[in-house]
Formats: structure tokens, sequence, C-alpha cells
């Protein structure tokens, strides 16, 4: 549940600083409105997410902007949404509220939207075969099946709830953008993950003694994982595993939706597994699916290996 006081504060941080521009930088009310309606986005995510301005971070700000995409916004839009971000910190570091900008090393967006970066199939593999040493690394490799399996965006795995799993059905309710609810499904492979991992959670928690709120995923203190953990653990194992591409838990997601439409799934099907309001957020794997398409037939057609 959010915290009603980190509510409050983000307001009246956001109030203050339409104020600001209003009285003393002498905006324009259109102006002044504009910012409004582009900053209750940042407010949105704060809330969705339980932080406080003061507790944001880059890795939420990267999240933040990852979803504008996922959105299917103009360049224009997100360019602009962003700006107003650094200029809301800017005042928020001058008065002393904050002690760093977490847009600052978010990269406005380009013209052209980037294809994108996605996992082979052996990659994978070699991701969900990492031995399983302590508890850890059984977590690690649970949330890396989750992802996988899911789909999921990042925020929707580390607020995961053991009451919304279904083993029956394999399947998981979540709740998405918008707070829209769909369900996703688990392998064969994450579901028995998860039915390892789970008595091993309650062994954490046990010996924390902590409370248990439910979220699946846990660090071995018997706490839901912070996102610039979750980082942290992709990082690691970028560079334990020598993989020399981008990988990060949206990578993951871009590669779900690949893999499925390389093995024919309907792109239909891919937007509500994934919880795209619009089919063309979706439509950005079709790009990666059509270079595949066109090795097959270049590998299969009978003229298409010779050189004419």
């Amino acid at each position: 549940m959010a915290d009603g006081g980190k509510q409050i504060r983000n307001r009246a941080y956001i109030d203050g600083f339409l104020t600001y521009l209003s009285k003393v930088q002498g905006y324009s009310e259109k102006t002044v409105i504009s910012y409004a309606h582009d900053l209750k986005r940042l407010e949105d995510f704060l809330i969705s997410h339980d932080l406080s301005v003061t507790e944001m971070v880059y890795e939420d700000a990267r999240e933040f902007t990852s979803a504008l995409y996922d959105e299917n916004l103009s360049h224009a839009s997100i360019n602009r949404i962003l700006s107003g971000n650094r200029t809301f910190f800017r005042h928020l570091l001058e008065d002393g509220v904050v002690t760093a900008d977490p847009f600052k090393r978010v990269s406005s967006a380009k013209n052209t939207r980037k294809i994108p970066t996605v996992l082979a199939r052996e990659e994978i593999e070699k991701i969900l075969s990492i031995p399983v040493e302590d508890y850890t690394s059984l977590m690690e490799l649970t949330m890396f099946n989750l992802f996988y399996s899911t789909g999921c965006r990042l925020s929707e795995i580390v607020g995961m709830k053991i009451g919304d799993i279904d083993f029956e059905k394999r399947r998981i309710s979540v709740i998405g953008k918008g707070n829209k609810q769909r369900f996703v499904f688990l392998t064969k492979r994450a579901a028995a993950c998860l039915e390892e991992y789970l008595p091993e959670r309650a062994r954490v928690l046990e010996q924390t003694r902590k409370p248990d709120d439910g979220t699946v995923l846990i660090n071995a203190k018997g706490n839901q994982l912070p996102l610039s953990t979750v980082h942290s653990i992709f990082d690691k194992y970028r560079l334990r595993l020598g993989l020399t591409k981008k990988f990060t838990p949206h990578v993951f997601r871009h590669s779900f939706a690949t893999h499925l439409l390389d093995n024919d799934s309907d792109i239909r099907v891919v937007q509500v597994l994934l919880g795209h309001e619009s089919i063309g957020t979706t439509q950005i794997y079709t790009h990666v699916t059509g270079k595949r398409l066109e090795e097959v037939y270049r590998k299969s057609h009978p003229h298409g290996r010779k050189t004419e």
C-alpha cells in the first residue's frame, strides 16, 4: 500500500514548483498547465512505486523513461516530459530538497527508434542454467525464469505476490500500467523453479523474523528487492557469463516478445501478454523478426543460397 505521507509531500513539491513557474518565472498559464500535465505522469509513477521525490534514483528515472517508450509516445513528447522533469529536479536541487537529479544521465529520445536488443536462445539457456549454490543464487535464477517466462516489466516482477500465482493453471495475475490486470504464464521450467524457491523463501523469513507481505522475490535479509539491486544482479551476470550484448530486465522482455513472434505467435496475443495498450508499440518487434525471416529465406529457398 502506498504511503499517504509520501503522496502528500510529492504533491506539495510539485505544487510549489508550479507556483514558482507562475509567480517567480512569470510563465503563462498555458505553459504552467503543460508542466502540470507532464509532472502528473511522474507523480503517478511515484505513487505506483511507493516512492517520494527524495527517494528517486537513476534506475527509477530510467524505468519511468522506458514506460514512456512503451506508450508509443512521439519522441517530441518524450523529450518534453523529460525536459520538464529535469527542470523540476533542478528546482528541488536549488532548494536543497534533493542532492542529485535522477534524470541527469537519462538520454533524450533520438529521431529514430532503435530496434531493441534481443538475446539469442543460446544466451537465454546460458542464463537459465546458472548454478544454484545458495539462497541468493536460487532467488536470482527464479527471477530470471520469471522474466523470460512472463515477459513482465521490472516493476511487475518485483511486485509479484504469491497469492496471485495459480500453479494448477501455471499463470500469474499481475497489475500493469494503468492499474490494468492481465494474466501471464509460467513455463514448466519456471513453475518448477518457483516450487523449489518458495520453501527456501519461507525459511529466510523464519530466520530473519520478517513479516510476510506475500512478495515473491525477497533477498537474504527478507526484504523486497529494490530496483537498483535488480539492475546490479543483471550487471553481475552479464560479466560472469561473458555476455557481449546489453543485458537488462527490458532486454528479457524484448527477447520474450521476439521469440514468441519467431514461433508464429499472433502479434495481438503478444500485445495482450505484454500489456501494451496499442498494437503499434508491439509492432517494433516485427522489425526484429523480419531480419530472422530474411535469414531463413536465404538459407532455405532453393535459389537463396546462390549468387545470382
